[in-house]
């Protein structure tokens, strides 16, 4: 099925409008913390925009149900998680970097480089919404497979906060004195929270793969992008940065920076990818 792309544009300036209102909020603030709502919330009410346009056109009900219920569930768990871990009032450190790199200038490049910036790529990933929520083609096989694929980076991004969350409590606590993790699901991956965005995008365009334009996949390949290319390069140089022994030898233990292996195959490819220094 052909995107209406009157709908696609006025879409995308109304999510420009929702950040330029929250860039203004976040100026008398002084943090953009304001920004990490759009990510969580955003897909939700593309959703609800999507339904309401289209209340008169058809469309398979199941399918509707199932990517809306998904969506939801998906953003319900990442806004409170947001809000739990204190995000409220708190600058998320990427930003806070820029802000000492750009200085008196960052107040206007916030607006381009931090709301308009994550959420171009965030909008992208919402492409297939309009297809899937809007196809009348029969339920098939690439339904059940968006239908697991959603659920497992649900789970797989909830078990990484749950297991990060034991461990910094652990730390807190002064019960252990390890300053990586490398238990639960981050024996298997160094970034399994990451892994798991990039499949949650790819599920959602499962959902359209029997309608949508092929271009709409540049979607969930740009967030794929964005995370393998610049998210995962910018932690892993923090942590290398905060913690430079302690992060050497994780990645030795921990060959893979996203796919998940089982720990012993990881510890192999670890001493493959990541040997340690020969000091003369």
């Amino acid at each position: 099925m052909e995107l209406a792309a009157t709908d696609i544009l006025v879409d995308g300036c109304t999510l420009v409008s929702v950040n330029a209102s929250l860039w203004l909020v976040s100026l008398p603030l002084g943090k953009t913390w304001p920004v990490d709502f759009i990510w969580s919330t955003w897909p939700a009410v593309q959703c609800a925009i999507i339904l309401v346009r289209s209340a008169r056109a058809s469309g398979d009900c199941i399918r509707q149900l199932c990517v809306c219920m998904l969506v939801l569930v998906w953003g319900v768990r990442l806004t409170r998680n947001f809000i739990v871990r204190g995000g409220i009032g708190h600058e998320d450190w990427r930003y806070s970097d820029m802000r000492t790199q750009f200085g008196k200038h960052f107040w206007w490049i916030s607006l381009f480089s931090v709301f308009l910036g994550q959420s171009m790529f965030m909008f992208a990933g919402c492409l297939p919404l309009y297809a899937a929520l809007r196809s009348n083609f029969a339920i098939g096989w690439t339904d059940a497979a968006a239908v697991v694929v959603c659920i497992c980076a649900i789970l797989l991004e909830a078990a990484a906060d749950i297991h990060m969350d034991r461990f910094q409590t652990a730390r807190q606590e002064k019960r252990t004195d390890q300053q990586v993790i490398d238990t639960g699901v981050w024996a298997w991956s160094r970034h399994p929270n990451y892994l798991g965005e990039i499949l949650w995008w790819w599920g959602l365009w499962l959902f359209s793969m029997q309608s949508a334009p092929v271009w709409v996949v540049s979607g969930p390949s740009m967030i794929t992008c964005l995370i393998s290319g610049i998210s995962i390069k910018l932690m892993e140089d923090r942590q290398l940065k905060n913690k430079p022994e302690a992060y050497r030898a994780y990645k030795r233990r921990i060959g893979s920076p996203l796919l998940l292996f089982p720990p012993k195959v990881n510890g192999w490819l670890g001493e493959k990818l990541n040997p340690a220094e020969i000091v003369d």
